[in-house]
């Protein structure tokens, strides 16, 4: 009572009666009559219609809402593309800059079955210590000159058997008008095989045929051991001998060396 007497000296009764209808008026016209609810149709959201928000896809609804979406973004895949869309490894040729005398190989096809450097050794009396590079082509392939040169040795020598070396003047890729003193050296060729006109003395041309492959010497098998020396230091042969080199792109864009060719 003191309250609606409140009310009535404060002349506050029409504002009262405002708040009293907003209030409560839509809840008492909004009970339904029981002989009316079963003609009620209800609006269900269909979600499983395509969502046409530009932030939202079907796929986030029961993930957050709109306001997450908002905040956070959508879900990002693009990690996931990133990774499908990497291309598989590839091989490629590469022109090889370290063959600056445009040396050619001895042999054909230049297969090889020992590389330079330590190994372990393939019999009880065979180095360990490389100088050189073992080709396998076959029994009685064509050896040649890698290039022009003087042969300074023709023969047997031992644990080489027959063997030719050759020596080279290349011209310096450091100081112009110097040459590298190289000499090539080819040992275990088949019994026979050395031409007549290979002596120690004679000029021989790059791709002049000097003898063939065999199994002279100490060997454990038909193969050409080659050497390359320059400045009397044993090289690896490889480099300085192949056209091209052929090198694996992987995934990540890095590369790997394969051999040269």
């Amino acid at each position: 009572m003191k309250f609606i007497k409140t009310i009535h000296d404060r002349n506050l009764t029409l504002p009262a009666m405002l708040i009293f209808g907003y209030m409560f008026v839509p809840m008492i016209f909004s009970q339904v009559p029981a002989n009316m609810q079963n003609d009620i149709t209800y609006a269900i959201p269909d979600f499983e219609e395509e969502a046409t928000s530009p932030l939202i896809k079907t796929e986030s609804f029961g993930k957050g809402g709109p306001i997450d979406a908002l905040i956070w973004g959508t879900e990002d895949t693009s990690l996931d593309q990133k990774v499908q869309a990497e291309p598989d490894p590839v091989e490629i040729t590469r022109l090889n800059k370290l063959n600056y005398s445009n040396a050619r190989f001895p042999v054909f096809p230049a297969d090889v079955s020992s590389d330079f450097g330590w190994r372990e050794p393939p019999c009880d009396v065979c180095s360990s210590d490389h100088h050189g590079v073992d080709f396998i082509p076959g029994a009685g392939a064509d050896v040649v000159a890698i290039l022009d040169g003087m042969v300074v040795q023709a023969g047997i020598n031992g644990g080489f058997g027959n063997w030719v070396v050759i020596e080279h003047l290349v011209p310096s890729v450091e100081v112009d008008g110097e040459f590298e003193r190289w000499k090539s050296l080819y040992a275990h060729l088949e019994d026979g095989s050395i031409p007549k006109n290979v002596g120690i003395g004679s000029i021989v041309t790059k791709g002049q045929l000097i003898g063939l492959v065999g199994n002279t010497g100490v060997s454990t098998g038909d193969h050409l051991h080659f050497e390359i020396i320059i400045d009397d230091i044993p090289q690896d042969p490889m480099p300085l001998l192949a056209t091209y080199s052929r090198i694996e792109i992987l995934r990540d864009g890095t590369e790997r060396f394969i051999r040269y060719e």
